[in-house]
């Protein structure tokens, strides 16, 4: 059933005839998760990364078993377990790290925060609207603000749309000529392209109830419907349709960079028909590793979902996702190779908080990526990126391990100490190495199942 909520937002994409799809983040299911699990408060905080997202994502259920197997302790918290964590955080030299932060009586020291999908709309309300919006607030602002004052914060500051496109341009990259306006047909006078990309200024989904996410895609109008549509009472993005030979879905992790090629029909076939996309794994052009990096250095931006255009052989800049999802990209291309250089991020990341010294960020060996994902993953049938893809019919408990994916054949964010950058190959860890010997402060595993 249609909720009233959903109804006056509909009415409005109605309006404006974007595509767009509901996606009910209701039933998902809430918990804390420790790995290695821990008992009592101890007297020494133990160093620990913070994964920290909303319900129903699925990136950090894999990534926390992933660094637990690799040694590296963590504990993940969603907006469903919020509102009943109990915190406690001593500030002091500037840092929370160096006080240490009490989650739920448990002690720890966050070496790594990494904050995705995090937004107020997204922890439910109560009786009293006042108090729920202080509540969401509250936790969001908390959350945010130890991810830039921990040792390394994820992923980074996210720059608006409009700072992206002006950014780009403004080092040099060739983006879509672009007019943001409250009527779309005064766009026609400067935009000469037969077709036009319009899109909304801020994200593709709104919430017009915590879970309950509408969706607002990008189209492609020609300019002749363009100059029947009425004027708005807010602003959308008006672009030029540039011709491409390809489309590139970029991730950026610390100076790796990983490509999928994306061949759709449609700019919203993402959303809507997932099984339509045809996604592949591919080696980036080196130009579009030479973009990605220098626009990841201008927003000061550790992890980033670029999407580029590749027209006449050059790159073409359209947006770049800090909270953007790769598990979907990876199962419809057969890798596994964003998954592994996240956790190799991770780890370079923790072990530089705890030593001092910058870490080379190196992806975990295919032979041992196979291992790490043995049992971890779930089928993901249906797309997971809140950005970019919506069927979230089904969603992993999280409170327990997805177990039937079988393995894969193949700042100013805070940071204070940011790792080298990889070079464009990549050299095998060396993970004979014991990482608890490494690290006295690590905790020992007790158990391969998240609780």
């Amino acid at each position: 059933m249609t909720s009233a909520a959903d109804g006056c937002a509909r009415t409005i994409i109605d309006r404006l005839r974007f595509s767009s799809t509901t996606v009910d983040l209701r039933s998902a299911s809430g918990a804390v998760s420790w790995l290695p699990p821990v008992g009592e408060d101890s007297v020494i905080a133990a160093p620990r990364v913070v994964l920290a997202e909303r319900a129903g994502c699925r990136e950090f259920a894999l990534l926390q078993v992933m660094l637990h197997r690799l040694g590296v302790p963590s504990v993940r918290i969603d907006t469903e377990s919020m509102p009943t964590l109990r915190i406690r955080a001593t500030m002091a030299d500037g840092s929370p790290s160096a006080g240490g932060v009490a989650v739920d009586g448990r002690r720890i020291e966050p070496t790594v925060v990494w904050t995705r999908h995090l937004s107020p709309r997204a922890l439910r309300g109560g009786d009293d609207p006042a108090a729920a919006l202080v509540r969401a607030d509250s936790w969001c602002a908390f959350l945010h603000q130890m991810s830039a004052l921990s040792p390394a914060g994820l992923p980074g500051r996210g720059p608006g749309r409009l700072e992206q496109i002006v950014g780009a341009a403004g080092a040099g990259v060739r983006v879509p000529r672009t007019v943001v306006t409250t009527d779309p047909r005064s766009a026609r006078a400067e935009i000469s392209s037969g077709m036009v990309v319009i899109k909304v200024v801020d994200e593709h989904f709104v919430e017009p109830a915590p879970g309950l996410l509408v969706g607002v895609f990008p189209q492609i109008v020609s300019r002749d419907d363009l100059g029947r549509r009425p004027p708005l009472d807010f602003p959308v993005i008006v672009q030029e349709h540039v011709e491409h030979e390809a489309e590139l879905r970029v991730y950026h992790l610390a100076g790796a960079v990983h490509a999928f090629a994306v061949d759709k029909a449609a700019p919203d076939a993402l959303w809507r028909d997932g099984s339509a996309v045809s996604i592949r794994s591919v080696a980036p052009p080196r130009a579009a590793v030479e973009t990605v990096r220098r626009l990841a250095d201008l927003w000061e931006l550790t992890y980033g979902a670029f999407d580029l255009l590749i027209a006449g052989g050059d790159v073409v800049f359209l947006e770049v996702n800090v909270d953007g999802d790769w598990l979907w990209f990876e199962s419809k291309a057969g890798t596994s190779v964003v998954s592994a250089a996240a956790a190799g991020m991770v780890r370079a990341l923790h072990r530089t908080a705890l030593h001092g010294t910058a870490t080379p960020v190196t992806d975990p060996p295919i032979d041992l990526l196979d291992f790490l994902l043995l049992g971890s993953r779930t089928d993901l049938d249906s797309p997971t990126d809140l950005d970019s893809r919506t069927d979230l019919d089904s969603h992993t408990d999280r409170g327990s391990v997805p177990a039937s994916w079988a393995p894969m054949p193949t700042s100013r964010a805070g940071e204070r100490r940011r790792p080298a950058q990889c070079e464009d190959e990549h050299k095998e860890d060396d993970h004979k190495e014991d990482d608890h010997d490494e690290d006295d402060h690590d905790e020992n595993i007790q158990s391969e199942n998240m609780r």
